[in-house]
């Protein structure tokens, strides 16, 4: 799903151009508490497009162990089909916008497409994994003045990061790219999926970040592949490792029992994805097309979809049915219906890396107490026992 811990209208450069544009949502009236929140929520009950994630190719100079994207042998939307998308969305209402790949700078055409969108208004997000950065590009993507440049940090050495990265030198090159950037002004936040095959330089990530004086984060969410096939499912860290990281940070959450409104996520609210070849997704982690832009326009999808109509109306704890009776529901804080979807075809069911973090909660705040099982887990376990392989 789309997230955002950024204030839009508090990190724009000041010198960056004013967005103008209006909204059924601004005319909303807020009660006390944080403006920004209140008016993505009034954009949520008014389902306008606030926020879009762009995948402008799925070219890639690296070959990561855990890279969900599944390049099609079809031709990716051309500059000018771009262009022409970027205008559609400004005019449904979209103010914000991440660019992503693949990797956004093996398009030759990148800066023509980020530089219309500047001039469009659009506050910029930029996904890169960093090893192409050059001088000149630093120069090119600091004039682009982006809210943030979002980097992956998948290890504290080469070794480790090629390893991950599927690349040489990985880490190095990786390193220069964030100090290009940070020396023309430009924010970075580097991010971290946590595996097996890097977890043992988790503080070393940690320190780097802090040396460098940059926001970081670090996840345990795996996503399959964008056709559901567990592309590096053996990467995944356990539901004890999981409970070390959240002990280790001293990672704090509210265990709060779901009522049947009770959202998982947003999605299909006010955000939305947009593959390299037009199709439009409710989210990177759900590859279910509501339609594709060589044949119908981004608003009329936007509003008539059948998949965004029944996010919109349906996606609450009522309907479901696992999550629902799960006894450590009041701990899961990440169930994903892309991933579930991914995973049986069934948009409403429980999601096994939500049900391991849960667990990892559980454990955190019951400390020597072993987490009950999820209904899906005890599911896969009577599998097992009757058929004797795995779910």
């Amino acid at each position: 799903m789309l997230t955002t811990t950024i204030p839009l209208f508090e990190t724009v450069n000041a010198t960056a151009p004013a967005t103008t544009r209006d909204f059924p949502a601004c005319d909303a009236e807020f009660s006390v508490g944080d403006a920004f929140d209140h008016l993505l929520g009034g954009f949520d009950q008014a389902h306008v497009p606030y926020m879009g994630l762009l995948e402008l190719t799925h070219k890639c100079n690296l070959d990561c162990v855990m890279c969900y994207n599944v390049p099609l042998a079809q031709p990716e939307l051309t500059t000018a089909e771009w262009l022409d998308v970027l205008e559609q969305m400004a005019e449904a209402g979209t103010l914000r916008l991440t660019l992503s790949g693949g990797e956004i700078l093996t398009r030759r055409d990148f800066f023509t497409i980020a530089g219309h969108a500047r001039t469009l208004d659009f506050a910029l997000d930029l996904k890169t994994n960093a090893t192409l950065i050059t001088p000149e590009s630093a120069d090119r993507i600091a004039a682009l003045q982006p809210v943030q440049v979002d980097i992956s940090l998948l290890g504290a050495s080469d070794s480790t990061f090629d390893a991950v990265a599927g690349s040489k030198n990985t880490f190095t090159r990786v390193l220069r790219g964030v100090q290009l950037l940070q020396a023309r002004g430009v924010a970075v936040k580097l991010n971290t999926l946590l595996l097996n095959l890097n977890v043992h330089e988790r503080s070393q990530m940690v320190d780097l970040a802090r040396t460098l004086g940059v926001e970081y984060k670090h996840v345990v969410k795996l996503s399959r592949s964008d056709d559901g096939q567990e592309k590096a499912g053996n990467t995944q860290l356990s539901t004890d490792a999981i409970t070390r990281v959240l002990e280790d940070n001293r990672a704090d959450f509210a265990v709060q029992a779901p009522t049947a409104e009770t959202r998982t996520c947003k999605v299909g609210l006010s955000s939305f994805l947009i593959s390299p070849y037009g199709e439009i997704y409710p989210c990177q982690e759900l590859r279910i097309s509501a339609g594709n832009l060589r044949r119908q326009s981004f608003g009329s999808i936007w509003r008539d979809a059948p998949i965004f109509q029944e996010l919109r109306s349906r996606h609450t704890y009522a309907n479901f049915p696992e999550c629902r009776v799960c006894p450590i529901n009041a701990y899961c804080v990440g169930r994903c219906s892309g991933l579930a979807w991914k995973r049986d075809g069934n948009l409403y069911g429980a999601d096994l890396t939500a049900c391991a973090q849960a667990q990892a909660h559980y454990q955190q705040r019951n400390p020597g107490q072993l987490a009950p099982l999820t209904p899906l887990q005890a599911k896969q376990r009577r599998h097992y026992s009757a058929n004797g392989n795995p779910a």
